[in-house]
């Protein structure tokens, strides 16, 4: 029998770590006395792949190896997200797909142990099948685990991805799932022409405060298409 599938991503949809990003980042800035972010200006410049991030805020490979830069931001990284909070709505939304019986997963850009250590400090891997994600810290290839467990699990006759990024609708298009993105993550969505190809969502809140929620869900992006 088939079933119904959400793929969650991670940092910024269901954990509200943005602040722990930008203090992160803006600690490494400091230090090299080099211009800092506030929040407005983060999500107008983060993106995948990081590289293209590091760069565009002024941090140069010649100098400095992204290998090296990615090992100290995450130095940084695990002080300041200690206590982020989940995203508003989180719980909500969990539950009520359990309630609804959809195989619950996430794929995350995170590394693995660190994931897997915030999941639970969360108390919310109940809620999950799997929790996938990267065996390093350079946050590569998300898509590429989506692939693999689609391929190496049962079949489903739907699947929805949840994020907060255009890589995220990325994935979504590489693994034929449709696609809904919350605008308080780690991007302005507003910089890309994403209205008619996702599902634009303001937080959490709306997968289970919308009237006939799993509707939404399922038929929302096909009639935007149509």
């Amino acid at each position: 029998m088939k079933s119904k599938l959400i793929i969650w991503d991670w940092n910024g949809t269901l954990l509200n770590d943005v602040e722990a990003c930008v203090n992160s980042v803006n600690a490494m800035l400091e230090e090299r006395q080099m211009k800092l972010l506030n929040e407005t200006s983060y999500k107008n410049v983060f993106t995948f792949p990081v590289q293209d991030y590091y760069k565009t805020i002024g941090f140069d490979f010649k100098q400095e190896s992204f290998e090296k830069l990615a090992v100290e931001y995450i130095d940084f990284y695990k002080r300041n997200s200690m206590d982020s909070p989940l995203q508003e709505g989180s719980r909500e939304a969990l539950e009520f797909f359990k309630s609804k019986n959809y195989k619950q997963i996430i794929v995350s850009a995170s590394e693995q142990l660190s994931l897997e250590n915030q999941v639970e400090q969360r108390q919310i891997s109940k809620y999950f099948d799997s929790i996938i994600g990267l065996n390093n810290i350079h946050a590569k290839s998300k898509t590429d685990n989506a692939i693999n467990y689609i391929k190496t699990s049962e079949q489903f006759d739907q699947i929805t991805l949840i994020g907060d990024t255009y890589h995220d609708y990325e994935v979504a298009n590489e693994i034929g799932a449709e696609c809904a993105l919350v605008q308080n993550g780690h991007q302005n969505l507003s910089r890309f022409n994403l209205e008619s190809k996702a599902l634009i969502i303001k937080d959490l809140f709306e997968l289970t405060e919308t009237v006939d929620s799993e509707r939404l869900i399922t038929n929302s992006i096909k009639a935007k298409s149509n």
